[in-house]
């Protein structure tokens, strides 16, 4: 899912792939409180919601790709996954009109 200034640009639900530099926010949990209903306001930026316990487990694979899990604290199951890749740049060896993508996946 990719952002814009609130708006989501992308609707792809399981992997996440861009050339945009911007950061990533994923909001996940609510800091060990307790379960609150959600707001009757629909959100179109909001793909996923659970009112449950849980926490995410993130693995990175490489330099390029990122897979984030949530998973529910009474069972330890996946209920949402999502990977996240982009191009990895090499800034030590970026030059004063760019910076060329590579990808160090192999």
């Amino acid at each position: 899912m990719l952002y814009g200034q609130n708006q989501c640009e992308n609707k792809e639900k399981s992997h996440y792939s861009s050339v945009v530099n911007g950061t990533i926010h994923v909001v996940v949990g609510g800091g060990v409180s307790h379960l609150n209903t959600f707001t009757t306001i629909n959100t179109t930026w909001s793909l996923f919601k659970d009112r449950d316990f849980g926490f995410v487990k993130l693995t990175a694979f490489n330099q390029s790709s990122l897979l984030f899990e949530y998973k529910k604290s009474k069972d330890g199951k996946v209920y949402n996954s999502f990977t996240i890749s982009r191009d990895y740049k090499d800034i030590l060896a970026c030059v004063h009109d760019g910076c060329e993508p590579t990808t160090l996946a192999n």
